[in-house]
């Protein structure tokens, strides 16, 4: 059984859709807790990288470790999937510039606008919708191409060679969503115009439809890059 490398940035933002579709496709998950275990340095054939809290500016030695092996992998055109804080990580290990968003998008957004004709959105209706939570955002490295953007957020998706950024969350399901709000509950206090209540009441309409984009872009991402 071929066996995929998961960096895991926070305990509570786990692989959720898309690891139940690698696990279907006979793949087995290494999940390393990045904080905690050490970040292997071998060759795997895919290398996900989850999000967190944290700023990709943080000199973390754990953050820095991720950095270090992105590039490894992009170098020797092993492709690797940066989700949240994980596209952010691939942008800045490429000389891209990590900063603070126009205002922080948190809950269900029908906003993503496909750019370049990417195909690995093909098939998937634009503007998409997806599960946003980030406050950061990103310059494109040299030679990269944007796939993705919407109106606060000139990048939102990204390519460079074997590896594809992308900000915002397709792999969420109902238990995640609702885990995010239970754990953050003070701190959505502290934005106006995020509404919780709201977020929860759009759980059973909209995570269907993200999770069936999750399922086409899983494929189209799979086709890409043979695996």
């Amino acid at each position: 059984m071929t066996e995929i490398l998961v960096i895991q940035n926070s305990k509570i933002e786990d692989i959720g859709t898309l690891g139940k579709l690698l696990e279907s496709d006979g793949f087995r998950l290494r999940i390393i807790y990045a904080k905690q275990e050490k970040i292997p340095t071998d060759n795997f054939p895919l290398l996900v990288i989850l999000g967190a809290s944290e700023s990709a500016n943080d000199n973390s030695s754990y953050l820095l470790d991720e950095q270090k092996l992105i590039r490894k992998f992009v170098q020797n055109k092993i492709p690797v999937l940066g989700i949240c804080l994980g596209s952010q990580l691939i942008a800045k290990a490429f000389g891209a510039n990590v900063f603070t968003g126009h205002k922080k998008e948190i809950g269900f957004y029908n906003d993503i606008e496909i750019d370049n004709n990417s195909s690995l959105f093909s098939g998937i209706k634009s503007p998409m919708t997806v599960f946003h939570w980030h406050g950061d955002t990103f310059s494109l490295p040299n030679n990269s191409i944007r796939i993705a953007h919407s109106q606060y957020y000139e990048n939102q998706a990204f390519q460079l060679d074997s590896a594809v950024g992308v900000q915002f969350h397709l792999e969420v399901d109902k238990t995640i969503v609702n885990l995010w709000l239970d754990k953050t509950k003070e701190k959505l206090k502290e934005i106006s115009y995020i509404n919780p209540d709201n977020i929860r009441h759009e759980i059973d309409e909209k995570i269907p439809i993200v999770q069936n984009n999750m399922k086409i872009f899983y494929k189209n991402f799979k086709s890409a890059f043979n695996l």
